[in-house]
C-alpha cells in the first residue's frame, strides 16, 4: 500500500471514529433517563438552580413540549427516591416533572390541569435570562399561618358554611350512631332471656290461641291504626291479612303493619299476669 493511501485511510479511519462519538455524546444529552438522573443528582447535591432550570427546560422539549425558557420551578415533594417539581415555562402553563433515582422521568401538564405556584407548598425558585436566580420564595411558619387566615376570611378556596356543614353532619351520623347502639344495648341488657328477640329474618313460634290474642288487644291500648301497645311493652300489629303479631319496637311494628316484613318478632305476653278480661272479642282468624 503507497504511503498516500495510508494517509487517505488514517484519515477516513479518524473522521468515523470523531463522527460516531459526537453522535454517541450527542445521544446520551438527548437521552431523558440520563437528563433525569443528572436532574435527580443536582438537586441532591445542590447544584445552582440555574443548571437544574436548564436541564428542565430540555427534558420538556425532549418530550416535544413546548419551553422557551424556564422562568420558575418549585420541589413541590421531595422523597429519598422521588422528586416532584411544578416547572413554569415562558409563555406556557405550568408543567409536571418527576424524576427518581432509577432513572424514571415523566413530563405531564401544560395544558392547565396544574394549580399555581404557591410558596406555602415548598421553595419557589425565579431564573432570569440570564441564567441568574432572580429570587428564592420562602414561607415561615408565622407567615403561612398569617396567609391562611387572610384566606379564610376572604373566603378564598375556602367555604365556611359547606365546611361547617360536612363538620355537622358528620357528628350527627356519629351521635345517630352512638345512640342506636346504646338504645340497642341498653334493651338487651334489661330484658329477660325469654323475652329477647332471636334471629332478624327466623319466625318466632308463637304459642298464643285466637283468644289470647283477643285478650292481649282489650288489654292494650290503641296508639296507631291497627297497631296496639300492650301494658308489658310489646306492640301487637295486624297485617294486611289480618294476623296480629308482636314485636318489641314499633318500628318493626309499623314495617309489618305497612310492608308485611316480619322481622324482629318477639314472644307475647300471658294475659292472665295483666289482670281477668270480662269479655273478648272473638275472631275466626287463624293464630
Amino acid at each position: 500500500m503507497s504511503p498516500l493511501r495510508k494517509l487517505v485511510f488514517v484519515l477516513f479511519a479518524s473522521i468515523c471514529t470523531a463522527a460516531g462519538a459526537s453522535a454517541q455524546i450527542l445521544d446520551i444529552q438527548n437521552d431523558p433517563r440520563q437528563l433525569g438522573l443528572d436532574i435527580f443528582g443536582g438537586i441532591n447535591r445542590e447544584v445552582p438552580p440555574a443548571t437544574t432550570a436548564l436541564k428542565l427546560s430540555q427534558l420538556i422539549q425532549i418530550y416535544r413540549f413546548r419551553c422557551t425558557r424556564v422562568t420558575d420551578f418549585q420541589l413541590y415533594n421531595v422523597r429519598p427516591n422521588l422528586i416532584d417539581m411544578k416547572v413554569k415555562c415562558s409563555g406556557d402553563p405550568l408543567y409536571g416533572v418527576t424524576v427518581a433515582s432509577n432513572g424514571y422521568v415523566a413530563v405531564y401538564g401544560g395544558n392547565g390541569m396544574l394549580a399555581g405556584l404557591d410558596r406555602r407548598d415548598s421553595v419557589i425558585y425565579s431564573v432570569a435570562a440570564d441564567g441568574t436566580v432572580e429570587g428564592v420564595s420562602r414561607i415561615s411558619a408565622d407567615e403561612a399561618l398569617e396567609e391562611t387566615l387572610t384566606r379564610l376570611q376572604q373566603g378564598d378556596d375556602f367555604n365556611l358554611a359547606y365546611m361547617g356543614g360536612m363538620l355537622g353532619m358528620i357528628a350527627f351520623v356519629i351521635l345517630a350512631g352512638s345512640l342506636i347502639w346504646f338504645k340497642a344495648w341498653k334493651n338487651r341488657k334489661g330484658k329477660p332471656r325469654k323475652r329477647r328477640t332471636v334471629e332478624p329474618l327466623r319466625r318466632t313460634a308463637s304459642v298464643a290461641s285466637t283468644a289470647a290474642k283477643d285478650i292481649l288487644i282489650l288489654q292494650s291500648e290503641r296508639i296507631m291504626p291497627h297497631i296496639y301497645k300492650h301494658p308489658s311493652g310489646i306492640f301487637i300489629a295486624q297485617g294486611r291479612r289480618g294476623k296480629r303479631r308482636f314485636f318489641s319496637s314499633l318500628l318493626w311494628a309499623v314495617a309489618y303493619r305497612s310492608l308485611g316484613w316480619k322481622l324482629f318478632q318477639t314472644i307475647p305476653p300471658k294475659a292472665e299476669d295483666f289482670g281477668p278480661v270480662d269479655e273478648a272479642v272473638g275472631s275466626e282468624e287463624s293464630a
